[in-house]
């Protein structure tokens, strides 16, 4: 039991490490940052974790993100693990934490059983036969193939049948299992990884429930797949747009040398089809790329020389 409580905690630690190196990297991408926080909340957080993974130095530097809503889900996660923290009983003294702990476990048995009895009252009925089958799985397999069906069930207007669902959330269920492995670490992460994408993703939903992605396929696909189409478009369009600025800040380096090998010396040097909008200078330095169809005008895009303004046009 205890060799698979910490199997089960080294997945959890590993997952939330990676999360953090994420965040660490995507700190300019503002959906990006509110993905990994999302997916951090989700995370069965615990006082173990959080000092083994120091996620939280990393979370907490984004209460100052230039970006509003990316401040506000940093500053409610820290301030949701800084509650875990005194309801773990940081600062108090040992009688006091043991006296609390039978009283803490019937509220969690509590809070445990209103939520089964709630999701029971408002989750689509399961076929008989099927739900006999997972009754048969132990209590977290059973847990992770329940979600699987709610989630999928969002999108089962695409069948003819709804109880289909039902099948495709065990088929997927039992990729997930097979993949790990035995892990129960990895078998949790993986879980909660579709849980999220599944749930953003109705397109990945009906394409699971329609088979055009088996659940082998779905398991092992890399996150960029996983991604919803308006996702990975404004992945794209930051990632042309950091690559353009790169350019203008390498054209706007090697401006002399560029200059000089072109032969534009003198009054030329002042020469420019462009002037700011914001300081009014003459002084920009443009480039052109195809954005739109080949039958349209490429898109122009300038440096200011003198203020740094970029603009597009």
């Amino acid at each position: 039991m205890s060799s698979g409580g910490t199997r089960a905690s080294s997945g959890v630690s590993f997952e939330i490490k990676q999360l953090k190196e994420s965040l660490l990297k995507a700190e300019g991408d503002k959906e990006r940052c509110l993905d990994i926080l999302q997916r951090l909340e989700e995370v069965p957080m615990t006082l173990k974790l959080l000092s083994e993974t120091l996620v939280g130095t990393v979370v907490s530097k984004l209460k100052s993100h230039k970006d509003a809503a990316v401040q506000s889900k940093a500053k409610a996660l820290v301030k949701k693990w800084k509650k875990l923290a005194k309801e773990g009983g940081v600062g108090t003294s040992t009688s006091t934490t043991n006296v609390a702990k039978p009283k803490k476990a019937g509220d969690l048995v509590r809070r445990s059983s209103t939520s089964s009895t709630a999701s029971a009252t408002t989750a689509p009925s399961i076929p008989a036969n099927i739900q006999q089958e997972w009754d048969k799985l132990g209590p977290l397999r059973k847990n992770i193939v329940t979600k699987l069906h709610d989630i999928l069930y969002a999108s089962s207007k695409v069948l003819s049948d709804k109880s289909d669902t039902a099948l495709r959330a065990a088929a997927v269920e039992r990729a997930i299992n097979s993949i790990s492995r035995g892990d129960k670490g990895a078998y949790t992460a993986k879980a909660r990884s579709l849980f999220f994408n599944l749930k953003k993703n109705q397109q990945l939903r009906e394409n699971v429930l329609l088979e055009h992605i088996s659940p082998k396929q779905l398991v092992t696909m890399p996150p960029d797949q996983l991604a919803s189409a308006d996702k990975v478009k404004a992945r794209t369009e930051a990632a042309n747009q950091l690559s353009e600025s790169r350019l203008l800040d390498w054209e706007q380096k090697n401006e002399a040398k560029i200059n000089d090998m072109c032969g534009i010396k003198g009054d030329l040097l002042k020469a420019s089809l462009f002037t700011c909008g914001r300081c009014k200078s003459t002084k920009t330095t443009s480039t052109q790329k195809q954005t739109r169809s080949a039958d349209e005008p490429m898109t122009v895009f300038v440096l200011c020389m003198n203020c740094g303004n970029r603009w597009k046009c």
